[in-house]
């Protein structure tokens, strides 16, 4: 069946939660989000959502109505013309203190994926201020401001990383994003669990190249040996690689790597799960959550699907190799 193009956009007074519960109205559906924007203004705020559906555009516009019109905001459902350009536009927010920014990335974007992340930041006291699409070649994004404490809105998306398939990007709010100098991947959850027996694909050793071409150091942290731990660094031609006993010693060896390169924590990126690099991920400037299960597999599948890899280059700004 062709999807038919659906303008959803609703508006009203600002509160928590109400993303969360349009998205869960859509997801009850067989849509893709193609294009999303979030903006407030005062008060009051305006979400603009374009979706391919299949099937029938009553019952989204049912399903869509009856969910806002129980928590007091406006809803509008077309159906619009395949053929004709639109644009929602790209409103990007002045940041201000105690705000965090979130890039949410997949190969394709599901309604119920958004809604799940949508409804974990209002879980833990969050709103989304301004929210819009950021995508590149076959990867697509969702770029999101958020208020709230940003300590309890980065554990809530990184662990919504694992559980939704999603790759999940956050930082402190800033007017001007710092430089990437350092890139630290957590190798138990991104590479293999066995570093020392591990077989990496080739876009691993491309990607690592491509952050380093880019003026950015690589290194990685491992529960292993200090011998499996070289042999991981000299595989991949990383950096560095060091080796720790468990995950509370990862947090201390992301300070010890970025003192040897002189690089501020604020602009090191760590990536990893919520499992097994809470500690490194809470430390580092960005926290890149990816799910580890994948992940894993990937970096050792020689299939060149490596999708996480992707996700990375786009939150570091790198072209992809």
């Amino acid at each position: 069946m062709r999807p038919t193009p659906v303008l959803v956009t609703v508006t009203g007074r600002d509160r928590p939660g109400v993303t969360a519960i349009v998205f869960a109205a859509l997801s009850a559906h067989d849509v893709d989000v193609r294009d999303v924007v979030q903006t407030i203004t005062g008060h009051r705020a305006t979400l603009t959502v374009l979706v391919d559906l299949r099937g029938d555009a009553a019952a989204l516009r049912h399903s869509v109505g009856s969910n806002t019109a129980a928590v007091g905001v406006d809803s509008q459902v077309e159906v619009v013309d395949d053929g004709q350009p639109m644009s929602l536009g790209k409103r990007r927010p002045r940041p201000r203190p105690g705000r965090s920014r979130a890039v949410i990335l997949s190969r394709q974007l599901r309604a119920g994926a958004i809604g799940d992340v949508a409804k974990r930041i209002s879980d833990v006291g969050g709103n989304i201020e301004s929210m819009w699409q950021s995508s590149r070649a076959q990867l697509a994004g969702v770029e999101m401001y958020i208020d709230g404490a940003a300590k309890d809105v980065r554990k809530s998306l990184i662990a919504a990383a694992g559980e939704t398939g999603l790759d999940i990007a956050v930082e402190p709010a800033a007017t001007r994003q710092p430089a990437r100098q350092l890139l630290v991947l957590d190798a138990d959850a991104t590479l293999a669990g066995d570093v020392g027996d591990a077989r990496f694909g080739p876009r691993v050793a491309q990607f690592v190249r491509a952050v380093q071409d880019s003026g950015c150091r690589v290194a990685a942290v491992a529960t292993a040996r200090k011998g499996a731990a070289d042999a991981l660094a000299d595989s991949l031609q990383l950096d560095a690689a060091a080796a720790v006993r468990d995950r509370a010693g990862k947090a201390a060896a992301l300070e010890r790597l970025a003192a040897a390169f002189e690089v501020p924590l604020p602009h090191a990126v760590a990536v990893g799960d919520a499992r097994r690099s809470d500690r490194l991920l809470s430390g580092a400037g960005m926290a890149v959550g990816v799910d580890g299960r994948s992940a894993r597999h990937a970096a050792t599948d020689r299939s060149g699907d490596e999708a996480y890899l992707d996700s990375v280059l786009f939150v570091l700004d790198v072209p992809p190799n």
